[in-house]
């Protein structure tokens, strides 16, 4: 399912203008989505990691098995991730190889969470973190104009379903 949550979260950022790569390559890893914007003279550019679950079996960060973590080791796997995720030198080489000398903003889309402390530590690491139901919900909201996209069609479903 996690094509397809990216694909609806590529929709999202196109009805909010922004021009989107998706599946970005970095060596054996890979950026969900980067998103750039024009607008008033200035560039907007956010890197986007999607982790939507509805029952989650594991942590984002640490130890997946782990049934008590304490604060350390949660800190300590949560600040892992955001460095795997967003910060290596690897990510920071990619996006300056296609948008140099930017500010990228780092966004996590994310559903339900086994632990929703990872998410203060996300915020705390420069994470901003956006509710996947929010997503959904400005997706189905919308009156902008229709894409060609695979998620159009999950969006349309959508709607019906909220009337």
């Amino acid at each position: 399912m996690a094509v397809l949550d990216e694909e609806i979260v590529e929709h999202w950022l196109n009805q909010r203008g922004f021009f989107t790569m998706r599946g970005v390559k970095c060596g054996v890893d890979e950026i969900d989505l980067l998103a750039i914007k024009y607008a008033d003279n200035s560039i907007e550019c956010w890197h986007v990691e999607v982790q939507v679950s509805f029952r989650p079996v594991g942590y984002i960060g640490g130890d997946t098995n782990a049934r008590r973590r304490t604060d350390d080791e949660l800190r300590e796997g949560v600040e892992q991730w955001v460095a795997k995720k967003f910060t290596s030198q690897r990510k920071v080489d990619k996006r300056n190889s296609i948008l140099p000398n930017v500010v990228w903003k780092y966004i996590l889309v994310c559903a339900v969470l086994k632990d929703e402390r990872e998410l203060e530590i996300m915020r705390a690491c420069g994470v901003d973190v956006v509710r996947y139901q929010q997503v959904l919900s400005e997706v189905v909201s919308s009156k902008d104009h229709q894409t060609s996209s695979i998620a159009n069609n999950i969006v349309e479903i959508l709607k019906y379903f909220k009337q």
